[in-house]
């Protein structure tokens, strides 16, 4: 039979039933009495029905809740157990993936599921406590009145009545949910700093409150059993007991009353707590998930960015020995023409082998063969910015604050420079053709260049011979400056790896904001690298027109014999007029 229909049976008692009725005479009421008790046995009946249904609800839960406990003593457990001893007591940044697949991967929302589980059958106990009441008090307005308006206000005086010195005191639910709402607020204003120890006060108020909730589901299953021993003694009274029997009906009926209401205030401050547990797992989840996947994310990018910048420090290597190459062979060169200049025996055997182009092909393909690496080397480290910068902007903005607001010089050592190390990202298809602060610029190199091969270009072969003397003397000198270049580039390549180093390694926590500090360095870096390889390429095609250009003047030469006489001859005259 279902509570209600239970209920409707209690319309049905008839208070001059005969067969039930006994002379009850109270301590105060000095007169005999007719009593009806089939009303307060069919609401034993009921209440005894759904204490049992309560009892058996509360089995599920007090499961449930040691489930929360041992899930918020797990991670706070794995949360200390992530720290190292090195460094005194830093974080290896190959957990960075582990914590966030902890705080928010199946496990934690398996965990947010129980806990609103547990919310449900919380108020699930309200209703059936307040089913309870109603069925008890239904009873009790059954009983002739002279007994009923002695248990008026019935509520009011379930504790004076229906009390014993061994039930529970209710916990302090202002201070339980306000425990865990400043857990809440700790998450919302979590930092790079704070977020390894939220995460395990937040981790560990779940495991404490879980076990306040195991315990107050615990008595709630108490007061049913309870219940169900007082309520059966109700719904099986019978008549031709001893009168002092009554009374025990009496004060069972108000035990199940209290009994009932402290159901619902514990099952009421339960549910209030387990709201609060909801909404800790929920934030701990997002706002922690956030963190710890951003920076999970930033490191898995660095490793992949490794090869990026060691294919930069192999490219620059190999465009430094070739530049030290070229720089003999355009030493050579000069050294020809040095020859031809000063027109001795060597001038026509010098010029015949500048007009042959072998020492010039070499350096123009040396030339050529450093652009292409260097554009290649330029390649890799676009990859790598765009990689860093995107790793940067995905982050949550507590994890960069501030960041966009400072600067810092290089330290000597930083790749072996003074130059700027910029913290401000810019977007990284946006600033594509803005020059770092207090860097390079090959502008002046280049138009000296340009003009050294307008003038070869402009004037006849015998006085483009001076020209080309000056020309290469300068090309030895940028290349040089090439040289130079791609050595200070190789060491921005140097110290990008020393800062993935520096991300992917041991954590020190309480100065975790050096670590992020790293990601911005790599970008600078890398744009630095990206722009001195252009401000290189830019040196070297203007080097490598100069040779063209040396190249085309002395192979205009027809090189027959009368011709070289009169070459010859031509240089003689101009001598003597000198």
């Amino acid at each position: 039979m279902g509570f209600m229909e239970r209920m409707d049976s209690l319309k049905g008692s008839v208070k001059d039933a005969a067969g039930d009725v006994m002379e009850f005479i109270d301590d105060k009421v000095d007169m005999p009495v007719i009593i009806d008790v089939k009303g307060i046995k069919e609401a034993g009946g009921a209440v005894h029905a759904t204490s049992r249904e309560t009892s058996k609800l509360c089995h599920s839960t007090i499961d449930k809740a040691s489930e929360v406990v041992s899930f918020g003593m797990e991670m706070k457990d794995t949360l200390d157990g992530m720290t190292t001893d090195e460094g005194g007591g830093g974080l290896d940044a190959s957990k960075f993936e582990i914590i966030k697949d902890l705080v928010d991967g199946d496990r934690i929302r398996e965990a947010t599921k129980l806990a609103g589980e547990l919310g449900d059958l919380a108020l699930q106990c309200v209703e059936k406590s307040q089913d309870m009441m109603e069925a008890i008090e239904h009873g009790i307005d059954t009983l002739p009145d002279i007994i009923e308006d002695r248990i008026e206000d019935k509520l009011d005086r379930t504790i004076e009545k229906g009390g014993t010195e061994g039930d529970p005191d209710l916990p302090d639910l202002e201070r339980n949910c306000g425990e865990l709402r400043s857990l809440v607020e700790g998450i919302e204003a979590v930092n790079l700093f704070t977020v390894m120890s939220s995460g395990k006060l937040a981790f560990d108020g779940l495991r404490s409150k879980g076990a306040v909730c195991e315990g107050m589901f615990t008595t709630i299953r108490d007061f049913a059993e309870d219940i169900s021993q007082v309520s059966d003694a109700i719904q099986n009274f019978k008549l031709g007991m001893a009168l002092g029997a009554m009374k025990d009906l009496v004060s069972n009926a108000w035990r199940c009353l209290r009994l009932s209401n402290l159901i619902k205030q514990f099952a009421e401050g339960v549910g209030a707590i387990i709201e609060w547990i909801v909404k800790l797992f929920k934030r701990a989840s997002e706002k922690l998930g956030s963190i710890w996947g951003a920076l999970a994310r930033a490191k898995d990018v660095l490793s992949d960015c490794v090869r990026y910048v060691g294919d930069c420090i192999r490219l620059c290597d190999d465009a430094k020995d070739r530049s030290g190459e070229l720089c003999d062979v355009s030493a050579e060169i000069r050294d020809h023409l040095g020859n031809i200049v000063t027109l001795n025996r060597e001038s026509i055997a010098s010029i015949k082998d500048l007009a042959d182009g072998d020492e010039m092909k070499r350096a123009i393909q040396l030339a050529t063969t450093i652009d292409d690496i260097v554009k290649e080397c330029v390649m890799h480290i676009i990859e790598t910015i765009h990689k860093v910068c995107g790793a940067i902007k995905s982050m949550p903005d507590v994890l960069t604050e501030g960041m966009n607001d400072e600067g810092e010089d290089g330290a000597p050592g930083e790749g072996g420079t003074t130059r700027t190390i910029s913290l401000v990202i810019i977007d990284d298809d946006g600033d594509d053709e803005i020059p770092p602060e207090n860097c390079v610029d090959v502008t002046s190199d280049i138009e000296e260049l340009d003009g050294m091969r307008g003038d070869i270009e402009g004037v006849n072969v015998l006085k483009a011979v001076g020209k080309i003397a000056d020309a290469f003397d300068g090309i030895h000198a940028k290349i040089g400056l090439c040289g130079d270049m791609i050595a200070e580039s190789r060491g921005f390549a140097d110290a990008c790896n020393v800062s993935i180093e520096s991300f992917g390694g041991v954590w020190d926590l309480e100065s975790a904001q050096g670590h992020i500090r790293e990601l911005f360095k790599i970008v600078s870096l890398g744009k630095l690298i990206r722009h001195f390889a252009r401000e290189i390429m830019r040196l070297i095609r203007a080097n490598i027109a100069v040779m063209k250009a040396t190249r085309k003047k002395f192979k205009d030469i027809d090189f027959v014999p009368d011709e070289l006489e009169d070459l010859i001859e031509d240089v003689g005259d101009g001598l003597a007029d000198l």
